[in-house]
């Protein structure tokens, strides 16, 4: 399959630049923007909370580190220890299927979002957020393999993405409030002064 060259060009001049690729202005419709809506509030309401719900069901009660906003090695150590050998196996498969899949829907919601509400420079925060949460992956992988030895450096390393991958999240959301906010007050203002020109006129 041949790709055009400006096209080629396009794209490296956008990453060069930091501004977004065509590809993702392409999708940035309110179509799109629903679809990846819907896709994230299943994955988040549903699919996700039942997963946890399975692994809290052989740990007595304890979640699954992605949740945690925060955590110390000591903490990181406690959970592990709490899930045993069934709940270890099934938290990895969690990890490397729908914690596959997720981040990549939640990037490209936060991606489209943000560039239909108009806040074009910040669409690379929802790439951000899949490559941080696919990282936080990678070491909470690490951790559940490697159990019961423990590593306080890979805990550390989990947790470091893990606060990015939630700072991302509550960042872009306050982003989505700021700009849709201006959006929704810019489209209320025009036919005010649609109707204030008219009445102006001879």
């Amino acid at each position: 399959m041949l790709v055009d060259r400006r096209t080629f060009d396009s794209e490296i001049h956008s990453m060069a630049t930091f501004s977004p690729p065509n590809f993702f202005i392409k999708i940035a419709t309110g179509r799109n923007i629903l679809l990846f809506f819907t896709l994230f509030v299943a994955f988040a309401g549903f699919i996700m909370p039942s997963m946890e719900a399975d692994i809290k069901a052989l740990s007595g009660g304890v979640g699954v580190i992605d949740l945690e906003l925060y955590y110390s090695p000591a903490k990181a150590f406690s959970m592990l220890s709490a899930y045993g050998p069934e709940g270890i196996q099934l938290y990895l498969i969690a990890q490397w299927t729908v914690d596959l899949v997720f981040p990549v829907i939640g990037g490209l919601f936060f991606i489209t979002f943000l560039l239909w509400i108009g806040a074009k420079k910040w669409w690379w925060l929802g790439v951000l957020l899949t490559l941080s949460d696919w990282m936080e992956n990678i070491f909470v992988t690490l951790l559940l393999v490697q159990f019961p030895d423990f590593s306080p450096s890979i805990a550390v390393a989990s947790c470091v993405f893990t606060c990015i991958k939630w700072s991302t999240i509550f960042f872009s959301n306050g982003l989505i409030l700021f700009y849709g906010g201006k959006k929704l007050l810019a489209r209320r203002k025009e036919p005010n002064d649609s109707r204030s020109t008219h009445a102006i006129r001879p």
